[in-house]
Order: C-alpha cells, then structure tokens, then sequence
C-alpha cells in the first residue's frame, strides 16, 4: 500500500471506532501533525475516503464524516459513561460484558470517562450516541442533570435504581439476597453477624444492603455491630480495622458481612496481621465479589455474578428500536429473580469460643 492509503486505513479505522464522535473531522493540518505526513498526502487520503462515502465535503471546504441514516443495526452507536474510579472491577465487567454484546449486535461502542456530573462532555455524547449506558460516580447527580438524563432516549444506569426518575435502570444484585446469605451463615450456627461498610460514600444500592442487614438483625435478635468509615479500603482498611480488633469491637463476633469486596479483603488482612485465621475463626462474606473475591487467597463467599448477556439482550434490541420507554416490554428496575452464592473458603461454622479477642 502507498502512503496515502496506508493514513485512509487508518482514518477510516478511527471513524469506525467513534474516535470522532464528538468532534468534526479535523482539519488537513491538524491530521498531518497526528499522522506525521505532510497535507499533500492527508489530502490524497481524504480524497480516497470520500471515494468511499465515509465522508464529504461540506460547502466550507472542510470534511465531514458521511452520516449514515439507513437504520442497520451497523449504525447504531452505543456509549458507556464511567467515573474516574480506577480500583473498580465492576467498570472493568460492565465494560467487557457491554463490549461483547455490542460485538454480537454489530453496533459500535465506545467508553468515556468523565471526571463530573457537569462535564460538557456528557451532553455531546447524549446528542451523538443512539444508547447511553451510565455507572453513576460518588456524587450526587444535580437535579438539572437528572432531568436532561429523562430527556434521552436509549438511556440506562447501571449498579443503581434510578427508576424513579423514569430511567430504565440494572441492578445485579438486589438488596434483598442479602439476608440469604445471612440466613446461610446463621444455618451454619454464626449467631453474631457484624456488618462492616469500608466507602468514601453510601449509594442507594450500598444502603440498602445495610438496611437488609439490619432488618435481618432485628429479625433474628443480632446484636453485633455495625462498622463504618469514611475511607478507602485499599490504602487505610486494613489499619482502620487492626485497629478496630485490637479494641475489641469483633470480640463476640464470629462472622462479618461486608457491603464490598473491597471491604471484605481489607478484614481478610487485618485478621491475618492480628493471628486471626479467616478460614477457621471467623466467617467473612460480601454479595459482589467485582471479578476478585472468588479468586483471592482465601477465597470470599459471595454471590455468583448473573448472565449479564441476557439482561443486555432485550436493552440493546430496545435502543436500536428508538429506545422510547413506550416501547420498553419490561420493569424499569431490571434485576435477576435468582442469585446463586458461591461458598469461598472464608466461610465455615463458628467456633465454640470467637477468637477475636480485645
């Protein structure tokens, strides 16, 4: 291939991956100093792609990207907002399980991050995406926010409820399962059931899975503590919770459900520091294990991550529809029926006597 057909492979590639997206095509001299050719060569490029309908010449003189308007599904453009939340294995899942299924349905995808909710970005990618899959960040999303979110069609939030807001929304894990995990752990004969909550903020799912806890507490009379902090459990949960062992407040503890994964290997460690065993001592669980809990050393229980492709089937199909809630056959809260847990080596029968002493 000569030169100029080399640079239109790959601005053709960069078209088709949504590199413009948000953007016009740039100009002849700002595409000669990305590819290192000089505007001569860009220009034979650019030449050869309007050869190819994927782009034309606007009456400015500037290229544009040829929309495309045939309704094929290979026109459909999909894009998942995140936070800058670089420690979250739920990103990392929802982004391969929202790849994959844009791969089966010949769609294209493609992630942004945005730092805040008033990121001028957010509006460029609702007005040029056909779906727009959102996992919420730490912060409270304004109410003018919320409403321009209502106003877009194909638009779904996920590991949150935003049903209210009239806003199709996925939870993977209902809150509820919670308390069948509790149940397991007191069928084993755990009596005194701690609840640890490791976060530098509380969603309504997170919440929720406090309240069942609760609830469950009050149901079954556990008197065991509840444990929070305003912190990160990767760089200060484990001193936090040395801490908390050595002032005794797991004495008569003999298991702890933990909100988070995160949370869960922070008290997995700080029991390691202290002697503490957590597969014979003390019973350790979480409900999302966020792709790690299952395969750490020892492994959490938790519960097994549900078939996310058949939940994304039915919303990928609606937002090539149009993605108009009058044409969505479903609840606005999308959750399974059914969790299976999955028993890591962290969870046994208690001892006679707790270990976690003062």
């Amino acid at each position: 291939m000569r030169k100029f057909e080399r640079l239109a492979e790959t601005i053709k590639k960069q078209i088709e991956k949504g590199d413009f997206s948000l953007s016009d095509l740039p100009s002849e001299r700002i595409l000669a100093e990305k590819l290192t050719a000089n505007r001569l060569t860009i220009r034979k490029a650019l030449a050869l792609l309007e050869q190819q309908n994927l782009i034309n010449r606007a009456k400015n003189g500037r290229y544009k990207i040829t929309p495309q308007n045939d309704g094929s599904s290979e026109n459909t453009r999909i894009a998942l907002i995140v936070p800058p939340d670089f420690s979250s294995g739920n990103i990392r899942i929802w982004y391969e399980e929202l790849l994959t299924c844009a791969e089966k349905n010949n769609v294209l995808f493609r992630p942004f991050l945005c730092i805040h909710w008033n990121d001028a970005s957010i509006s460029d990618i609702l007005s040029s995406y056909d779906g727009v899959f959102v996992i919420p960040s730490k912060k409270e999303i304004p109410p003018d926010k919320i409403e321009q979110f209502r106003a877009k069609n194909g638009l779904v939030f996920l590991n949150t409820n935003m049903s209210n807001h009239n806003i199709l929304s996925i939870n993977l894990y209902p809150a509820i399962f919670a308390r069948q995990l509790l149940d397991q752990l007191n069928q084993m004969g755990h009596r005194s059931i701690a609840c640890l909550h490791l976060q530098s903020d509380i969603s309504d799912v997170l919440n929720n899975r406090i309240s069942q806890w609760e609830y469950w507490s009050s149901l079954n009379e556990n008197d065991a503590p509840i444990i929070k902090a305003d912190i990160n459990p990767f760089n200060e949960g484990d001193r936090f919770l040395d801490a908390q062992i050595k002032k005794g407040v797991f004495k008569n503890t003999t298991a702890v459900f933990c909100t988070t994964v995160h949370a869960a290997i922070a008290m997995v460690r700080a029991c390691k520091n202290n002697g503490i065993n957590p597969e014979k001592d003390i019973s350790i669980c979480t409900v999302d294990d966020e792709g790690v809990g299952m395969h750490s050393t020892p492994s959490i229980t938790c519960f097994k991550q549900p078939d996310i492709q058949k939940i994304l089937r039915p919303v990928f199909n609606w937002i090539k529809a149009g993605g108009t809630l009058d044409h969505w056959k479903g609840p606005l809260l999308i959750e399974p029926s059914s969790l299976e847990v999955y028993i890591g080596e962290t969870t046994h029968p208690p001892l006679q006597k707790p270990k976690m002493k003062s």
